[in-house]
C-alpha cells in the first residue's frame, strides 16, 4: 500500500467518481424501466381479472396465469435495479477506503 503516490490515489478517486456518476444515471435509467414494467404489470393483471368470469379466487388465478411473463419481467427489472444499487454502494465504499489510504498516505509522506 505505501507504494502509492498520491497522484495515484488522486487518479483512482476520481475513476471511482466517474463510475459512481455512470452507476446513477444507469440506475435511474433501471428504475423508469422498473416502474413502467410494474403499471404494464398491473395494468394488464387489472384488465385479466375484470374480463374473468367466475368466483374471485378463480378470476385471480386466471389474471396471475395469463399476466406471468409480465411479472417476471417487472421482477427481473427490480432485480435489476436492485444491484445496480448494490453496485453504486459497493462503489461508495472504494471512495471511502480511497480516502482514508490517501489520508494515510498523505501523513506517510509528510513524516518521509
Amino acid at each position: 500500500m505505501s507504494n502509492l503516490t498520491p497522484s495515484q490515489i488522486i487518479e483512482t478517486l476520481s475513476e471511482i467518481g466517474r463510475q459512481i456518476d455512470a452507476g446513477t444515471a444507469e440506475l435511474e435509467r433501471l428504475d423508469e424501466q422498473a416502474v413502467r414494467a410494474r403499471a404494464d404489470y398491473r395494468r394488464e393483471f387489472a384488465r385479466a381479472f375484470v374480463m374473468s368470469d367466475g368466483s374471485m379466487d378463480l378470476r385471480r388465478y386466471h389474471a396471475e396465469l395469463s399476466t406471468e411473463s409480465l411479472h417476471l419481467e417487472y421482477e427481473l427489472a427490480e432485480q435489476k435495479m436492485r444491484a445496480a444499487n448494490q453496485h453504486l454502494k459497493a462503489l461508495r465504499d472504494r471512495l471511502e477506503i480511497g480516502r482514508s489510504l490517501g489520508a494515510l498516505i498523505r501523513v506517510e509522506w509528510g513524516t518521509s
